[in-house]
């Protein structure tokens, strides 16, 4: 079959690119003894190196900012307007044991190295150098494309089809957030800060509210606030994203606010100010967090970090220039189905389409996990090491993987990452495989990728 021979060609390394320059083969790894611990041990060159995420402004110490593949991340601008993340080409080992789980990368091809699928072209049968990550979480520009543009609040409360629809009308190349991209940038981060807790090194957004107790106390027309209980108030922050609706997360009042102001009304209600137009509020309207508005880590120095120090989960991050990798809004992941706990996956995203369990989609050497949960251990068929799903729980928020799985019979599509209220259970290794593709949340959105500029 055509893309068998394509996919044998990327993994027996014969590939077109460009050929390995002498003496530059570096390789960073991380091993795990498959332990309840979540720290990973540092292997290769990347033994003794220190990585920290930083707050604000401050600078922190980290030595992949000069190791290869991570010096050479940087940001790119297409012809639309839309700001990507420019990631250079780079290849992953996988190694699983008993008792032991490596990864390794690489600038440069090495022996039992697979090429991601982001960096191969289909058509040509050559490497390409670089892959695109959006930067920011998607909104939609008027001509129903897919943006990933500073200053909007993410597209939400859309299905996956549509989702995929709208990239897609970018033109060639343009896809949305899919199966390879984020183990991409999952071996990077993991690489990078030794853990498969991702939290640990920044929680994200991931302590908002999205309560049905959270309602407004007064009615007030005209208005650039809400007046909520004190005890509801102090959940809130400053410059954090809200919504409000007459049902919780309905937005029939408005979707995407920032607050302005928390300040005291009376003796037992502050007024919640907001900025935009002024709107009507009444007596038990619900108010509720959003996501965040993309653009934020420009004021954040280090190539990771956080507004403001956030051991509480109320404010937004950046990865190396990828905001929101978790927490936030879900994310879309294309290019896996899964219909009773078995995934098949897909490999040239030109193909994708949901509820396909056949060719050109491809069937995975193990089943899903039965059962949701902290994720202990992740599955992996040796032909097909970018795709990694649970397939044993029990763990908790600060073990194993320290993130969360749902799962359920029947044909289901994924998304991962968790969203502004799932707290600890959110993360970088966090999968929802319970949804269909009709699914859409005020939640749950998406990222746009391109293979090439």
């Amino acid at each position: 079959m055509r893309r068998t021979k394509r996919m044998t060609l990327i993994f027996r390394n014969k590939s077109k690119g460009t050929p390995t320059p002498i003496g530059e083969n570096s390789i960073y790894g991380v091993s795990w003894d498959k332990s309840s611990s979540p720290t990973l041990t540092r292997t290769d060159d990347s033994v003794g190196f220190t990585a920290e995420a930083g707050v604000g402004a401050g600078t922190v110490v980290n030595d992949f900012d000069t190791a290869e593949i991570y010096k050479d991340i940087t940001t790119s601008v297409d012809a639309l307007g839309n700001t990507f993340v420019k990631i250079p080409k780079f290849y992953i080992k996988k190694t699983n044991g008993v008792g032991s789980y490596t990864i390794q990368i690489s600038r440069y091809q090495h022996s039992g190295y697979y090429l991601p699928y982001c960096f191969w072209d289909f058509d040509n049968s050559v490497e390409l150098d670089y892959f695109y990550v959006g930067a920011y979480t998607t909104s939609l520009d008027g001509s129903s494309r897919l943006e990933s543009k500073s200053g909007n609040y993410p597209l939400v409360n859309t299905n996956i089809v549509n989702m995929r629809t709208y990239a897609e009308n970018n033109g060639a190349g343009y896809h949305q957030f899919d199966i390879h991209a984020h183990d991409l940038l999952s071996c990077l981060f993991m690489v990078e800060f030794a853990t498969l807790n991702s939290q640990s090194i920044m929680f994200g957004f991931a302590n908002g509210r999205y309560s049905a107790s959270d309602l407004a106390t007064a009615t007030e027309n005209g208005v650039n606030r809400i007046i909520v209980a004190n005890a509801i108030a102090d959940y809130y922050r400053v410059g954090q994203p809200i919504g409000i609706g007459t049902s919780r997360g309905g937005n029939q009042i408005f979707y995407g606010r920032d607050i302005t102001v928390i300040d005291v009304y009376d003796a037992s209600n502050k007024a919640i100010s907001f900025d935009g137009a002024a709107v009507n509020i009444a007596t038990g309207n619900y108010l509720y967090n959003v996501g965040w508005k993309s653009g934020f880590s420009s004021g954040i120095s280090a190539t990771s970090g956080s507004l403001v120090s956030n051991s509480d989960g109320k404010y937004p991050f950046v990865y190396r220039g990828v905001e929101n990798l978790w927490g936030n809004v879900w994310q879309f992941i294309d290019g896996i189905n899964i219909n009773d706990h078995q995934s098949w996956v897909a490999l040239n995203h030109v193909d994708y389409a949901s509820n396909v369990f056949a060719s050109p989609y491809l069937q995975l050497d193990y089943a899903n996990h039965n059962a949701s949960g902290y994720i202990t251990e992740m599955g992996f068929d040796s032909n097909y090491p970018f795709a990694q799903y649970p397939i044993s729980v029990g763990g908790g928020a600060a073990t194993y993987y320290s993130d969360y799985y749902y799962q359920a019979t029947g044909q289901r599509i994924a998304f991962a990452g968790g969203n502004w209220y799932f707290g600890a259970i959110a993360g970088l290794s966090y999968w929802v495989l319970s949804s269909s593709s009709s699914s859409a949340y005020v939640s749950l959105g998406g990222r746009l990728l391109k293979s090439s500029l």
